[in-house]
């Protein structure tokens, strides 16, 4: 009955521990390639809390695996923890995870050092934009598999991740629209400027 209950609760604390850390991976992801961390000289730590963050997110999605695929109370496969709407319990629930689970697993390892130094820039920011949406499928996986959706704390904490969110996204997209506007003015001005001479 004990053991029971633990991995129950391993599997409930990790996936919690680990939704918020993909998401503050993300959002200081975002932040650091804004301005506001730009402007200032960027030490090597700003970085490698990045990248931190998102290994200690992997490491708690897997004890949230091994949590689940240990716990006896739903009796999930590997079949239900890899392949989506293979659950019977709550399928589409549980395919937000599996599919979260995909996302982060292409995030980290195009961030690794070894396949990091393969590919192009272009080719790794485009692998990189699919944190945009694993952010997304795991607050829809929290919001729908979690067993504390009931609990007001629960749900003023995926709230308060996806404002946070939703704020650094939209930050990031107005600053880059600033920025990209500020060098579009200075080009027509340096052109003008030629065109006169």
């Amino acid at each position: 009955m004990i053991i029971t209950t633990v991995w129950w609760y391993l599997s409930r604390s990790t996936g919690l521990v680990a939704g918020v850390l993909i998401v503050a991976a993300f959002i200081w992801g975002m932040l650091l390639s804004t301005q506001l961390v730009k402007s200032v000289k960027k030490p090597a730590w700003l970085l490698d809390l990045h990248r931190w963050l998102a290994t200690l997110a992997v490491v708690f999605v897997v004890l949230h695996v091994v949590g689940l695929l240990a716990d006896s109370y739903v009796e999930f496969s590997i079949a239900d923890i890899l392949v989506p709407f293979a659950s019977e319990w709550k399928p589409a629930a549980v395919a937000w995870g599996v599919v979260g689970l995909y996302l982060l697993v292409i995030v980290q390892l195009s961030s690794w050092q070894t396949i990091r130094s393969r590919l192009s820039r272009r080719v790794w920011h485009g692998i990189h934009l699919v944190s945009f949406p694993l952010v997304w499928v795991v607050i829809m996986h929290a919001g729908a598999a979690g067993t504390d959706v009931n609990n007001r704390y629960y749900t003023l904490g995926v709230l308060s991740l996806v404002i946070l969110t939703v704020f650094v996204v939209l930050y990031r997209i107005l600053a880059g629209t600033g920025r990209k506007n500020r060098n579009d003015r200075r080009d027509k001005r340096v052109s003008a400027e030629r065109s006169t001479d």
